[in-house]
């Protein structure tokens, strides 16, 4: 019955994603050859005028920097978020492009002044912040979100419209979807075991629901995420000991966000110090594991597939 209601989810995720690019992409009277625009509804609901062919992008994230580069538009990329996130490829395509800053820290002052006919940026307060100033400036300011490989899917079918380059976006799209699809094949009939995934902060560690995209891996892969039993539509949880105790995972996950030495400290000090982390089956078994940085810190673009096959491995040693 997991299963089954995973599978559903999944399909009712995918249409939500088709129906909102259809949203994003669908044209109206200012949607002309003449005008040179057209407008889009981004993730929050805002009906947006961008080029129909932007040639100065400056995107504020690095996810929407990869999918971006996916999708054949690494030469019109002015500016772009400071990150160690980017793969070889995407640095190699955006060699030329400035930075503005990390994700929540963008320069609007070197932003405005690489003067872009598009900003691209993710749902996040230090972006939509920016909004009203670049309005005034007459830069239009896309929010793009991503949280699923759904999401993934019609970003990049989105911006292959907009670099000009569909079928190369095209082409991505079909071969991550078919290797997502053998891996969901592959655990099809496997009995999961309970996971846990922990999002490190230097502040406080937080279980990741469902909501979240490496939650969304495990759910795919047939479930088990203890998260998921509570009922709560949020994507983060507070870690609570008495309740890692009780639910016992068989595997757990960490995500570690800030300096690796400090979160190293950090579990060191909350977490293993803990009887309850002690005794729980991942701890005593070895299968414990600290996720990479570029594939689970954000939304891993392209790399997402990679992301996916690693927890595989780990859920079905």
């Amino acid at each position: 019955m997991k299963r089954k209601i995973g599978f559903a989810a999944a399909v009712l995720c995918l249409l939500a994603a088709v129906l909102c690019l259809a949203a994003g992409g669908r044209e109206d009277g200012k949607n002309t050859a003449d005008s040179g625009v057209r407008q889009v509804t981004d993730s929050t609901g805002r009906q947006v005028e961008v080029p129909v062919h932007p040639e100065r992008v400056v995107i504020l994230n690095a996810s929407n920097v990869d999918l971006y580069v996916a999708a054949g538009g690494g030469a019109s990329i002015v500016g772009k978020a400071s990150s160690q996130a980017y793969s070889p490829e995407v640095q190699e395509a955006t060699a030329g492009a400035s930075e503005v800053g990390i994700i929540h820290s963008p320069s609007l002052e070197t932003i405005v002044s690489l003067k872009p006919d598009l900003v691209i940026g993710t749902n996040v307060p230090f972006h939509q912040g920016l909004i009203p100033t670049l309005e005034k400036a007459g830069i239009p300011l896309y929010i793009n979100e991503l949280n699923s490989f759904e999401d993934i899917f019609a970003t990049l079918e989105l911006f292959g419209k907009w670099t000009g380059k569909e079928e190369t976006a095209g082409e991505r799209i079909k071969a991550m979807q078919e290797e997502q699809e053998a891996l969901v094949q592959s655990a099809d009939g496997s009995t999961p075991p309970r996971s846990l995934v922990i999002f490190g902060s230097p502040d406080s560690f937080s279980m990741a629901t469902g909501r979240t995209f490496a939650g969304s891996l495990i759910s795919q892969l047939g479930g088990g995420n203890i998260a998921d039993t509570l009922e709560n539509d949020s994507a983060y949880i507070p870690l609570g000991m008495e309740y890692l105790a009780t639910e016992n995972p068989e595997v757990i996950f960490i995500i570690m966000m800030g300096n690796p030495q400090q979160m190293e400290e950090k579990i060191h000090k909350d977490l293993e110090s803990s009887p309850a982390w002690a005794e729980t089956s991942a701890v005593k078994n070895g299968r414990v594991h600290i996720l990479p940085y570029n594939l689970f810190t954000v939304n891993p673009g392209v790399q997402a597939v990679d992301a996916m096959n690693l927890i595989y491995n780990y859920m079905y040693p």
